[in-house]
């Protein structure tokens, strides 16, 4: 088999059969061998279930195995699940991939525990997914958060120049880590490979949360992959872009600049002793799939993508969809950015308005909304939201829009490459005595509580940062314009904890 690589176009070479998934097929002999189960789980491979449900359970509940003969375990694995795993991490170019049935923030928190002991420091751009920062507070590392870069048209954040990282590399000489971001949510992604160049210069490891791009490098058409760019750890939702089962992600090693056994306990410490195996098994037959069809599917599908952005780029009259900039080494083909030209209609509204004609985005935000494409998709399903976003786009020049409110003093994180540590660590914070505080009394106050516009799931405040006049005012805009707050201890937004 040969496999087609993103990076200088270099050409991968495999030896392994990859129409094999030995994992599901070790379920499958399991489910025939029909043996009786005097062994968790209690609906004994769907003998005792919900009678309405077990039409649509029934032939999951048959796999739903636990770890037994013939099965093998997920914590030291030594059979078909290390057999899963040696493929896939063929398949992404690992030199070893780890199964997670927690989803990314596993991997996340996992990674946290496994570079960090209690009051080591770390260098993490700052908009990292939540799960990130959970990591950082239960490993009790102090992370040096450095802001980042803003493509100037989305106003997304993404990946902070180099120069301001090879900075604070410099004057943190002591950091167990750089950990970044790439892509973004909305598939906007740089060139890492310089910057695992200055890690490995500072004898540091490059950790990259590479969730929404599992299918990267997997064809010429979509961007190289952070492995294959030197990144010595990358975690990645395989659920997301590719075929997995919800929850179902991977965790890929290169390089002996982390400690795998370490790493291996760790991730036995916070996955469950009884993983989902049907979860598991849909990893091992994502990366089949993968190798054997997705591949090429993945070419036919940027094709029709492309194709049908640029038509709708030079139709829409009250809409946008972002075409990438100079500012972006690399743009997924399967995001596509879409928003309004009237900044009185913000992404959020855009969402609910979506929503109502049966289309539902991935993300939004105050300006965009993300559709996220699968790396196998029909002329026709293309066609249907080409439609959607037509008929949207009509809609909304037919719309009586009030004045624009002024969105350019929002400020979601500091000047691009702004060093600053927090005033206590997560770890710190979160154990503090806390009180509420009215949102303006707040001002000037550590926070105790993490504020979380979602989606994505990027904090605007963690526990331990000092609250200030641009985090009041932007809570208020955010809350003015519709977002929403995951898990606030005041739904209105009007009052939040501080540190006592």
């Amino acid at each position: 088999m040969v496999f087609k690589a993103t990076t200088h176009q270099e050409q991968l070479h495999s030896t392994m059969d990859h129409s094999a998934a030995p994992l599901y097929e070790a379920l499958c002999l399991y489910e025939r061998s029909q043996r009786t189960s005097l062994h968790v789980p209690g609906h004994k491979d769907g003998r005792v279930f919900d009678e309405e449900a077990l039409g649509r359970f029934s032939s999951i509940l048959k796999i739903d195995a636990t770890e037994s003969v013939g099965i093998d375990g997920l914590h030291h694995p030594t059979n078909f699940i290390a057999e899963a795993q040696t493929l896939a991490a063929d398949a992404f170019g690992a030199d070893h991939t780890f199964f997670l049935v927690g989803g990314s923030t596993i991997g996340n928190i996992g990674v946290a525990l496994t570079l960090c002991s209690p009051g080591d420091k770390i260098i993490v751009q700052r908009n990292m997914h939540k799960s990130v920062f959970h990591g950082l507070m239960v490993a009790g590392a102090h992370p040096i958060f450095i802001a980042p870069s803003m493509e100037p048209t989305t106003k997304v954040a993404k990946v902070s120049d180099l120069s301001f990282i090879e900075k604070a590399l410099k004057e943190n000489p002591d950091v167990k880590g750089v950990w970044i971001t790439n892509p973004n949510y909305y598939g906007m992604s740089q060139d890492i490979t310089s910057l695992a160049n200055a890690c490995h210069q500072a004898g540091v490891p490059l950790v990259v949360d590479e969730a929404h791009g599992p299918h990267f490098g997997q064809a010429a058409e979509v961007p190289p992959s952070a492995l294959s760019q030197g990144a010595d750890l990358v975690v990645q939702s395989t659920h997301k872009m590719l075929t997995a089962m919800t929850m179902a992600s991977m965790l890929h090693v290169k390089g002996n600049m982390v400690f795998r056994e370490r790493l291996a306990q760790v991730l036995g410490m916070i996955q469950s002793t009884s993983p989902s195996y049907p979860l598991l098994a849909s990893l091992d037959l994502a990366r089949r799939y993968l190798v054997t069809k997705g591949r090429a599917q993945i070419k036919e599908t940027v094709k029709r993508l492309d194709t049908k952005r640029a038509a709708l780029a030079s139709e829409l009259q009250a809409l946008s969809i972002w075409e990438g900039s100079q500012q972006v080494d690399h743009r997924d083909p399967l995001k596509w950015i879409i928003s309004s030209k009237n900044d009185a209609v913000s992404g959020f509204q855009l969402l609910d308005m979506f929503y109502e004609l049966d289309c539902t985005a991935e993300i939004c935000d105050p300006r965009n909304v993300g559709f996220l494409f699968s790396i196998d998709e029909r002329e026709e399903d293309i066609e249907k939201v080409v439609r959607k976003i037509k008929e949207m786009d009509e809609k909304l020049q037919k719309m009586a829009v009030p004045d624009p409110p002024d969105k350019s003093d929002m400020v979601l994180f500091e000047e691009e490459g702004t060093l600053y540590k927090p005033a206590l660590s997560l770890h710190e914070a979160f154990h503090k005595p806390r009180k509420r505080a009215a949102l303006q009394e707040a001002i000037g106050a550590i926070c105790g509580e993490m504020v979380l516009p979602y989606p994505p799931g990027i904090p605007l405040l963690t526990p331990g940062e000092k609250i200030t006049a641009n985090h009041v005012k932007t809570i208020r805009q955010l809350k003015e314009m519709g977002a929403y707050f995951q898990g606030p201890s005041d739904e209105t937004m009007k009052s939040l904890y501080v540190l006592c």
